[in-house]
């Protein structure tokens, strides 16, 4: 049995909408509503579409399958050009590079982030939200999860009930569930210049703000991250950016 959500998705769950979060069954927001409306991204043009669903591109992530245009490209990878008659000689082995010993005056070390449910975060959604969130509690029991910051991206979200979309690395679909988390709600990436860390929203239905600010950050805008700062995401969930 499927519903529709305020929002106009078809949901296969009727508690909570299984794309947005929004509670199934309530009102559309009225124009009282405290909650800021998420500003317009620029359409990219017609040409470039994404080479997994084939949806045309509105930022760095796709909104239906999440496909990084950035990092993963825009279109597929071109054949493979037919291998010649004649194959070239193997070059020769390139000698192993010397071990670089580890400079401890450099600052460097270790990223990592950790999620927990947070309370004063959770309170000034209520404060902020009104009724709607009425039906959202905070967890009695959350268990905090730590991973390392490694690669090129870590997504954070929550898996989609159905479909082929792998679910995201900081996959927060519960229990207990964050209602209030989108299927692709917020990326993590490296910093080019040091080995710090960002957060982009590549288009959040219910925003992404960091150490317990009011206004949600800017869609599809990379965000530096210190060690100590605390990413909210849905309506109770925190990321805590450390280093060792």
């Amino acid at each position: 049995m499927s519903a529709t959500c305020r929002n106009g998705h078809v949901s296969e769950t009727t508690d909570f909408c299984d794309e947005c979060g929004a509670p199934m069954g309530s009102a559309p927001a009225s124009s009282g509503a405290a909650a800021v409306p998420a500003p317009q991204q620029p359409v990219a043009g017609p040409a470039e579409v994404c080479p997994v669903c084939g949806s045309p591109r509105t930022g760095r992530f796709c909104e239906e399958d999440g496909h990084d245009f950035v990092v993963g490209g825009s279109a597929p990878a071109a054949p493979a050009a037919p291998a010649s008659a004649a194959p070239a000689a193997p070059a020769a082995p390139a000698a192993p590079a010397a071990p670089v010993a580890p400079d401890p005056a450099s600052g460097t070390g270790i990223w990592r982030v950790a999620v927990e449910a947070d309370r004063r975060y959770y309170e000034t959604v209520v404060a902020r939200e009104g009724p709607d969130i009425a039906a959202v509690t905070f967890p009695t029991y959350y268990p905090r999860t730590e991973l390392t910051l490694t690669g090129a991206e870590v997504r954070i979200g929550r898996r989609r009930v159905h479909g082929s979309t792998p679910p995201p690395q900081i996959d927060l679909a519960g229990p207990p569930l964050d209602p209030g988390v989108s299927h692709l709600h917020a990326v993590l990436l490296p910093r080019p210049d040091d080995d710090g860390w960002s957060v982009l929203d590549p288009g959040s239905t219910n925003g992404t703000t960091i150490n317990y600010g009011e206004d949600p950050i800017a869609l599809d805008t990379v965000v530096p991250l210190d060690a100590g700062d605390r990413v909210h995401v849905g309506a109770f969930t925190t990321l805590v950016i450390t280093r060792d």
